[in-house]
């Protein structure tokens, strides 16, 4: 049977949606969890990817900045890094205690002090706060405990990244006592805070979606240095 052209441009429009696959949204009582389809990670630098960039499944906000500078530079990002697989050197955070690699196949969560002696040979990495390795918590800074904002970190679940929220306003104590109930194996914070915390993603119609877009109107929005990003 011979197929007319507008029948094959139908078949082929639908194979490219079927194929198209959403950041899936789970929430629970007091977390919302995010999970990207991806085929690559990488850490965006100087410029947050833009929403017409087809290839960008979800990104947001990775390691700390250190001051709030007209210009972007590597040693204002908090501890070294790594994009697109070149290394780079950024000031030196007491407050980051792990890192998050991805080895272009793989990930993997680490004490900094591992990733910073080892040198791995990777795509990408960041260094943050590290809330649980392993299934276990890490050990919390008494004066961070009771301190209370929206919180955000990226997570492996059921041997998935998810991107992790709380749904209100909660101290870190708390939020990550819902991390360890939700079985979270690994979970690394990330930056937030008025500017800081917006981020968006793709559904599978391509298109994007905000989270926190009241952010944009933040006076520390234009400093923002860096940002996970995952590329479908």
């Amino acid at each position: 049977m011979k197929l007319s052209v507008r029948a094959i441009t139908i078949m082929m429009a639908l194979t490219v949606c079927l194929g198209m696959k959403a950041t899936e949204i789970v929430q629970t009582e007091h977390l919302t969890f995010y999970y990207p389809h991806f085929k690559s990670i990488d850490l965006a630098l100087g410029k947050m990817p833009d929403m017409n960039d087809t290839k960008v499944e979800f990104c947001c906000e990775a390691a700390f900045t250190g001051q709030l500078l007209s210009s972007f530079k590597h040693s204002n990002v908090a501890d070294n890094h790594v994009s697109g697989g070149k290394w780079y050197q950024g000031y030196s955070c007491r407050a980051n205690t792990g890192a998050f690699v991805w080895y272009q196949d793989r990930w993997e969560f680490m004490e900094k002090k591992r990733f910073l002696s080892e040198k791995p040979a990777c795509q990408m990495a960041f260094c943050q706060y590290l809330l649980i390795l392993k299934g276990k918590q890490t050990p919390m800074w008494e004066k961070l405990r009771k301190n209370r904002t929206r919180y955000r970190a990226l997570c492996e679940k059921d041997g998935r990244l998810c991107l992790v929220e709380s749904r209100k306003v909660v101290t870190l104590e708390f939020f990550i006592r819902c991390l360890m109930e939700s079985k979270i194996t690994n979970a690394i914070y990330l930056d937030m805070g008025a500017g800081w915390n917006y981020a968006w993603y793709r559904d599978n119609k391509g298109n994007a979606h905000e989270i926190f877009p009241e952010s944009k109107k933040a006076s520390d929005f234009k400093y923002r240095t860096n940002w996970v990003t995952f590329y479908r």
